[in-house]
């Protein structure tokens, strides 16, 4: 019988190996992208400069032949990619399967830049993270980025939170300039992009630009509101 467990552990690893993605990640550093899988399909999103998008999007055959599977989906947008492929994962050449094969949750997206890829994983059970922090070194480099405690009930709400509900309230064009001002560094500390040079790169004006992006994030924070609010009154629960 299964011991009862009051809450669960969830760790963020920094990968670096050889495997298929994270060896994508390597051979094109400037370009990041984020990765679904539902054991059907792969679906990724690239971001970065619309030349070494381009270069990705020539790669992709090579994709196909190694993975042995092929691209049934694909759209291009201002620096942007997005592709689904017919999964061929398995415990080989997947860390998601391989933590998966270790009774371990994964939170998608899987994020990969420069050849790090970020995967968090859920378990009640310490010693499924010790198994899979070995299985991932005998494939490269791991490292613990954050650990921490989440009640049970929280597993559910990491996947309870309706996209559609959250964004619907944005126009693509807003949703695309968030996403490019967002992946271009605006929102970094300090920031390594400006209004100006972005409106320039994307052919619009300034003003054009500032309105956009600030009628994104209003949306966003409307959306995320009711969350935001039920977090703050359980924070504040816990503090003297």
């Amino acid at each position: 019988m299964m011991p009862v467990c009051d809450g669960m552990e969830e760790i963020e690893f920094d990968l670096v190996n050889d495997l298929p993605f994270c060896r994508l990640s390597k051979l094109f550093p400037d370009v990041s992208f984020y990765r679904w899988c539902n054991s059907a399909v792969d679906y990724l999103e690239f971001y970065g400069k619309d030349e070494d998008l381009k270069k990705v999007d020539s790669f992709l055959p090579e994709i196909e032949r190694e993975l042995n599977t092929h691209v049934i989906y694909k759209t291009e947008g201002k620096g942007s990619l997005s592709v689904m492929l017919l999964c061929r994962c398995n415990a080989l050449n997947s860390t998601i399967r391989k933590a998966e094969s270790k009774n371990l949750m994964w939170k998608a997206p899987v994020y990969y830049q420069s050849g790090h890829e970020k995967l968090s994983l859920i378990s009640p059970v310490s010693e499924s993270f010790l198994s899979i922090f070995d299985e991932f070194g005998k494939i490269g480099d791991a490292n613990v980025v954050k650990k921490s405690e989440i009640k049970p009930e929280l597993v559910r709400d990491t996947y309870a939170v309706s996209m559609s509900d959250l964004l619907s309230g944005l126009t693509t064009k807003q949703l695309k300039y968030l996403v490019n001002a967002y992946h271009m560094g605006y929102f970094d500390t300090p920031k390594r992009v400006q209004i100006g040079e972005m409106a320039r790169e994307f052919g619009i004006s300034y003003s054009t630009l500032q309105e956009h992006l600030e009628k994104a994030v209003n949306r966003i924070l409307k959306g995320l509101e009711p969350y935001l609010t039920i977090d703050l009154h359980i924070r504040d629960d816990r503090e003297e």
